[in-house]
């Protein structure tokens, strides 16, 4: 190499002869350093690859382009406070500058093969300047000054980096590494990385959870700003419709005087034509002629003038309600501005709370927050009414404060102050702490509007703080943080800027700085002096202080103003600070308020705050404004002739009307306010020119196709489309004022096509969408146009037109320009597309080699064309990788094109006319749907279903009924769906099966006012979500929701179970083993043939809703936790009571009537004929309640605890009572006191000992008593009084040990045809006869061993009875019970699972034979439900001899068990 250098005539001299002398010295030190000749510097440097400076020698860098082949450069302690010169060494590969004195990271761009950069311990303050640092692999930043968040998110343009040092515990650490978050932070952003700050993190678990948390945040906050977004949505909304309040009464008075002012115009121009028959016929005719049409003719002009007064008048009149129109239109526009202002304001301050980490956060206050009320006083405090007298401002209003948590500043603060009072020498160690808080202060920044950037720094400040002196300086105030203790002096300079631009406006508040901003901060503000006269305020006029004070009293001095106006004794204390060191100034509070003034404001929409606008009741809204009166115009004369409205058009009318003989000679027709619908008749007019048919009925403009019309005024009408109106192919003026048109795109298309030669168009007052553009479409499509809507088409707008209209297809420049190829998402806290974030970021623009070349259309990845005023899809057939794109903001009205885009991810297609979701279907990998603020209606039959990967799905501010179409999207993570028009809360139900479903937004719908409990109700149904209507589900509130609709049967449940909700025609419910706590399905009319419902093995403690369905036949409520009919009501705060809403409102004033005192035993459920309570552990038959239960005919308790037979009084229908397995010892003189009807009666399994008290039942058939406690046969003596017995059983009762009771029951009850379920056979009756005739009577002995003679013995085993109960509507039905008994065993296993409690011994095979009739009796049709019910009996039947009474025998009612099938399955409508 040195050969190289020789050769080329290097020498040391001529090197040396180029440097200076401070660069000599340098190089001469460096070579020493690192063991190098200075005088072979040409060779040696050549081939140095390393070098080495240690702290003294090199001062700056310079010299380094002698060391061209360097490697390795390492500077350690050195005074160096600039990187540069790198550019001479482009191989570097490891760079060490540290413990020096750089401030700035730069100087890096042409080291591109950089792999090591150590730079800790300088002053480095940001990182920056980085990006072409590709192959960088390890950075170490330690005992720097970074301090922002945001600064560590320009490491990720470092795709080889590895090692990152910020906090290394061998040095002290950046101020950013002490942030919250910020590993988190830095292990998102850079998942490549191995090691931080010496930590081993190359774990992949790790980096999972870190990328986890902050997607988790970044869909929390995207909820909260969609939230603000809807939340604006709906002021605006609420803002319309006060706006139409207000544009009412001048809508009206224009339509009136429109109204009147054609009428003149037809009246004008019959004059006038009658002017001109009078000129034709002026020499003919006799003199008295001739005079009578002289005198007619000056009439007629006197007339005529008149009539032009009167229309100069009118016209005069429109434009003031013209203006007042636009007046509202400003002031409406200023308001909302305000309103959307302000949401940005706190949409940026969510991102910045996001970017940040949470560093910096923004907290609203409440009222009982005491910093709350402490800065509310403050600025009340510090208000002067006195220094507003000018202005008219009496008071001031604080709508909003907010507390600013900036660590960041915070940290900043903190350490300077520290550093500041440790510097003090006035202040003794030992008091220190104590006497600095005594120079803290709150003070108000004053903010100067006119500085350049001053509109943004209010939001700047809350972020970064306060501008230093220095740049206070160049900006030419005074070299400090201006800060005062007076409103006044703080929103000063606001004020007068805002007053200046007011000036020369058409429309103006009386108060245009009505609404301002303060920002308060805690200031130190240390060693503080007063002002010095003509002295600028800068730091080196007041060495060793903190701060400046200058007072109001002061300024008002040197302004010369002092002495002419009275001062408030505030001014003495009002004062201005200056402070230096703009560390010592923290922002903690922000403050929105509204001035106070004396006059009411000119704008109704002044007051339109967004707590006004949510309190306000739209609907009965009434404008206190007094609006002037039109009578007196109105009445001017001449007043129009009323005319004969037609009700259809003829050729005889349209001749009669015109004066002309034929229909070819009709030039002009006037149609004004005629009620007409059709105008068929006008195809017959080939010459009509001037057509009027304003103030009509007409929905379309087919009639006037094909004319050749050159006037035409259609205003005043109903239509709605301009669809068939054709060759107009002369018409030069169109007025479509006041009719119901919105489809821009199509309608001005159609104009456009149909009248080339418009020259004047009039199209206000319509319901357009996006009104705001429909001028220049317009203009940029109908190009003829010389007059819009009134007003003159200008060159400006013209060429803004062209522009516009060029931009509404996509074209191939839109496409190079706005799309990129990128394939990976970057690693962003950004809250918008993929699609804006990538286009913003990447600069990878698709590269088209030549105009032939398509290849490029492959390589498209992303595509943003948001707000281009596209009216249609088109061109994107070729961008088949097409991955992330936008076209949010435009004009389109169909989603087309998009066929061939099969891996589409992200579509948005927000703010924009669409009408119909289509063409979605094959766009299977789509992630992210975004069609907000369109004009869609129905999301079923979408092919939304198809889309199974789509987890966001944005569909606010449509107009959205049904959720249906939404219920196989199973990856659906976040729905947005506010702003709609959804009103049942059942549609809730459709979302029931998404089980990946965290966010739902379904604010702005009319259910979240309308249902009862609406946040509750959601959170209970959808068990997954996390966050609802942008607000955070709290655990408690999933307790609450159990507790409000957990075990509730309501309508929205069996809506949800049967799949609808026309519930008139439901006859059955069935819903075992559901949970159900309460019932709440409102009156019997909502299920008005609601016959039977069963409720087993529940967790219902009464009765509750049940009362109300008066229809119900049978109910089956078995083994639930029943203590009575009627629950008494829980004495409950009212607030409570409201919140718990267990009934609907109507029911719960009739349950409050039914239990209105514990005395009150009105019939409840009066048709109810078969009730099933087993198993329900009741102790107390009394308090049960039973005999509100009038027309009751069946009652099973089995399987209770009841131990006494009571409060059955009322129950004298009462057919059968089961009792079986209970703790019954004996029945009272007075438990069936009543029951003279009663026909069936068990109470097996009790304790019964004997059997008194049983004659009353005079009717009773079947009596049931095994296995109780019974021992002696003269108990059996007891029953012989119940003449009407046919069937008998005392199984397993001591007394029928030995069978010796048979005997004696069928001699002594000769009715008896089943004993003990074994049925008498005639053989039977004869032996016991002849055995009681043959003996003497005596006592049968219990403990005989013999048997009787022709008696069998036989085992004891449990029989099954199926029977039928047929339920008749009628009186007779009341009456008779109709049916036959049939046995079977089949049903055996059935009985034991429903458990109704009658279980007995079934004998064998051989006793029982003969079986007759079918197995089951066949239903009865009509109004009657047929019920089973499973009973004890024989085995499997009865023998011939029984069946001659078997007609005489009632049947048992019974609910047939669905265990075996799904709730709901078995529901007959």
């Amino acid at each position: 190499m040195s050969i190289v250098y020789l050769a080329a005539g290097f020498n040391i001299k001529a090197l040396v002869q180029n440097m200076t002398m401070e660069e000599e010295e340098i190089i001469k030190e460096v070579c020493a350093d690192n063991g190098l000749s200075f005088s072979r510097l040409g060779q040696e440097g050549f081939s140095c690859v390393r070098l080495e400076m240690f702290f003294s020698g090199y001062p700056k860098m310079m010299g380094l382009s002698h060391f061209p082949n360097l490697q390795v450069l390492c500077i350690v302690g050195q005074p160096i406070t600039q990187i540069q010169g790198l550019s001479a060494v482009p191989k570097l590969k490891e760079l060490w500058i540290s413990e020096c004195q750089i401030q700035k990271i730069e100087g890096l761009s042409e080291s591109k093969h950089l792999r090591r950069l150590y730079l800790y311990d300088n002053h480095i303050k940001k990182i920056e300047n980085l990006s072409q640092l590709i192959e960088l692999e390890k950075l170490w930043l330690n005992n720097n000054e970074i301090k922002e968040i945001e600064d560590l998110t320009n490491l990720t343009k470092l795709p080889a980096l590895r090692e990152l040092g910020l906090n290394s515990a061998q040095y002290r650490a950046n101020p950013v590494s002490l942030l919250c978050n910020y590993t988190t932070h830095i292990l998102y952003h850079l998942p490549s990385l191995a090691q931080l700050d010496t930590y081993d993190i190359n774990n992949k678990a790790i980096k999972d959870l870190a990328e986890a948390t902050v997607m988790k945040k970044k869909m929390y906050y995207n909820m909260k700003v969609k939230t603000v977004y809807r939340q604006l949505a709906e002021l605006q909304k609420i803002m319309n419709e006060l706006k139409e309040h207000y544009l009412a009464i001048p809508k009206d008075r224009l339509q009136t005087l429109a109204f009147v002012i054609k009428q003149v115009e037809c009246d004008m121009e019959e004059l006038q034509d009658c002017d001109l028959e009078t000129d034709r016929s002026h020499d003919s005719g006799t003199e008295s002629e001739k005079d009578y049409r002289e005198q007619k003719a000056a009439e007629d002009k006197g007339v005529l003038e008149k009539y032009q007064h009167k229309h100069r008048a009118l016209e005069e009149r429109v434009g003031l309600w013209e203006r007042k129109i636009m007046e509202l239109e400003h002031y409406y526009k200023e308001a909302f501005s305000r309103l959307k202002q302000a949401t940005d304001v706190t949409v940026r301050r969510l991102t910045t709370e996001l970017e940040t980490g949470g560093n910096v956060r923004f907290e609203d206050g409440k009222t009982s927050d005491l910093w709350f009320t402490s800065c509310h006083d403050l600025v009340l405090s510090r208000f002067c009414a006195a220094d507003y007298k000018e202005q008219g401002v009496s008071g001031i209003k604080i709508h909003r404060i907010t507390r600013i948590h900036n660590r960041i500043l915070k940290n900043r603060f903190d350490d300077e102050l520290a550093a500041n009072v440790d510097m003090d020498d006035s202040v003794l160690p030992t008091a220190k702490n104590n006497s600095y808080k005594k120079l803290l202060e709150y003070l108000f920044w004053i903010w100067d509007p006119d500085l350049p950037g001053g509109q943004t720094e209010p939001a700047r400040v809350l972020e970064d703080g306060f501008k230093d002196s220095a740049t206070y300086k160049q900006l030419g105030k005074e070299a400090a943080v201006p800060l005062t203790n007076s409103l006044s002096l703080a929103d000063r300079l606001r004020m007068q800027q805002l007053h200046r631009l007011s000036r020369g406006k058409d429309f103006v508040d009386s108060c245009p700085y009505r609404y301002g901003q303060l920002v308060v901060a805690k200031v130190y503000i240390g060693r503080s002096v007063q002002a010095k006269e003509n002295k600028q305020i800068v730091p080196d006029n007041y060495p060793r202080c903190d701060s400046v004070m200058r007072s109001k009293l002061d300024q008002l001095s040197k302004l010369g103003i002092g002495n002419q106006r009275p001062v408030c004794e505030c001014s003495s204390r009002q004062c201005e600070w200056f402070i230096f060191n703009h560390h010592l100034v923290m922002p903690e509070y922000v403050i929105d308020f509204e001035y106070i003034t004396k006059a009411n404001p000119r704008s109704p929409f002044a007051i339109c705050t967004s707590s006004y606008l949510l309190n306000i009741d739209t609907k009965e809204f009434v404008p206190k404004e007094q609006l002037p009166s039109d009578d007196a115009i109105l009445d001017m004369e001449p007043h129009s002739k009323p005319r004969p409205r037609l009700v259809a058009l003829s050729e005889d009318v349209l001749m009669k009307m015109t004066n002309v003989t034929s229909l070819l000679n009709i030039e002009v027709l006037n149609l004004h306010d005629n009620g007409l619908v059709k105008v068929k008749e006008l195809q017959s007019l080939p010459l009509l020119k001037k057509l009027i048919i304003s103030f009509n009925e007409l929905t379309r403009l087919d009639d006037v196709a094909q004319l050749n019309l050159e006037y035409l005024d259609a205003s005043h009408n109903k239509i709605s489309t301009l669809d068939g109106m054709k060759g107009l192919l002369k018409l030069r003026y169109l007025d479509l004022s006041w009719n119901l048109l919105c489809n821009t795109r199509d309608d001005i298309s159609i104009i456009r096509k149909h009248c080339p030669l418009l020259n004047i168009l009039d199209l206000r007052n319509n319901f357009w969408q996006k009104p705001e553009g429909v001028r220049l479409r317009a203009i940029g499509r109908i190009k003829s146009l010389v007059r819009l809507n009134g007003e003159d088409v200008t060159e400006v707008e013209a060429t803004a037109a062209l522009r516009l209209a060029a931009g509404s297809r996509i074209s191939q420049l839109s496409l190079l320009t706005n799309s990129r190829v990128d394939t990976n998402q970057p690693r962003s806290l950004s809250l918008e597309p993929w699609s804006k974030v990538l286009c913003r970021m990447s600069q990878n623009k698709p590269d088209r080699t030549s105009d032939q070349d398509s290849h490029w259309y492959s390589k498209v990845t992303v595509l943003n064309l948001d707000s281009q005023h596209i009216s249609k899809l088109s061109n994107l057939e070729r961008l088949e990788n097409l991955r992330w794109v936008s076209f949010c903001d435009n004009d389109i009205t169909r989603i087309e094109g998009l066929e061939n885009c099969l891996k589409l991810e992200e579509l948005s297609l927000a703010d924009n006319c669409i009408s119909v979701i289509e063409n979605l279907g094959n766009l299977s990998n789509l992630c992210l749907l975004s069609l907000g603020n369109n004009y869609i209606q129905t999301l079923e039959g979408t092919g939304l279903e198809n889309l199974r990967h789509l987890q966001y799905f944005s569909i606010e501010s449509n107009s959205i009924s049904s959720l249906c179409g939404l219920q196989r999207m199973s990856a659906l993570t976040e729905l947005y769906v506010g702003n709609n028009n959804i009103q049942n809360i059942r549609e809730i139900f459709y979302l029931k099966n998404l089980p990946n479903l965290v966010i739902l937004d379904l604010g702005g719908n009319p259910v979240t006012v309308s249902a009862d409990n609406y946040r509750l109700f959601v959170i209970y149904h959808l068990k997954c979500l996390k966050a609802l209507d942008g607000k955070a589900i709290e655990s408690s509130e999933g307790g609450q929701a159990k507790e409000a609709f957990g075990g509730r049967l309501t309508q929205d449940f069996v809506a949800e179970r049967l799949g609808f909700s026309n519930f008139g025609d439901l006859r059955e419910l069935d819903f075992p083993q559901c949970g159900i706590r309460t019932v709440d399905l409102g009156s019997a009319d909502i299920f008005a043939h609601l016959r039977s419902i069963n409720l087993e093995h529940n967790n219902m403690t009464s009765f509750s809703g049940l009362i109300y369905l008066t229809n119900l036949r049978v109910l089956c409520l078995n083994h639930n936790h029943i203590e009575n009919i009627i629950a008494r009501p829980k004495q409950q705060p009212p607030q409570i009571v409201v919140k718990s809403k267990i009934l609907t409102s109507q029911n719960a004033q009739n349950y409050s009537n039914i239990y209105s005192s514990p005395e009150n035993i009105n019939p409840v459920l009066e048709n109810l004929e078969v009730l099933h309570l087993g198993y329900n552990g009741i102790k107390d038959l009394a308090s049960l309640q039973l005999n509100r239960l009038p027309s009751l005919k069946a009652l099973f308790l089995q399987g209770n605890e009841i131990t006494k037979i009571e409060g059955l009084e009322a129950l004298q229908d009462l057919r059968e009572l089961v009792l079986d397995r209970n703790k019954i010892k004996s029945v009272g003189e007075y438990s069936f006191m009543n029951q003279w009807n009663l026909q069936e009666l068990h109470l097996e399994e009790n304790r019964l000992k004997d059997l008194s008290n049983l004659a009353c039942l005079e009717n009773l058939q079947r009596l049931f008593l095994g296995m109780n406690r019974i021992q002696d046969l003269s108990e059996l003596e007891r029953i012989e009084s119940l003449k009407h017995l046919v069937e008998l059983s005392v199984v397993s009762n001591a007394v029928a040990r030995r069978m010796l009771h048979r005997p004696l029951l069928v001699y002594r009850m000769p009715n008896l045809m089943v004993i003990d379920g074994i049925p008498i056979s005639e053989e039977e009756r004869v032996k016991a006869e002849m055995y009681f005739i043959e003996q003497q009577p005596v006592a049968v002995n219990a403990a005989a061993e013999t048997t009787l003679p022709g008696i069998v013995q036989y085992k004891t085993q449990m029989p099954v009875k199926v029977t039928n109960m047929q339920l008749v509507s009628g009186p007779y039905y009341d009456k008779q019970w109709q049916g036959t008994l049939h046995l079977s065993d089949e049903v055996l296993q059935q009985e034991v699972q429903r458990g109704a409690g009658r279980r007995r011994p079934q004998p064998s095979d051989a006793v029982v034979q003969g079986i007759t009739g079918p197995m089951n009796a066949t239903a009865k049709t009509g109004s009657g439900l047929s019920y089973q019910h499973a009973m004890a009996q024989g085995s499997n039947g009865r023998t011939a001899g029984s069946n001659k009474h078997h007609g005489q025998l009632s049947q048992v009612p019974y609910v047939p068990h669905q265990n075996q099938t799904e709730p709901g399955k078995n529901i007959r409508r």
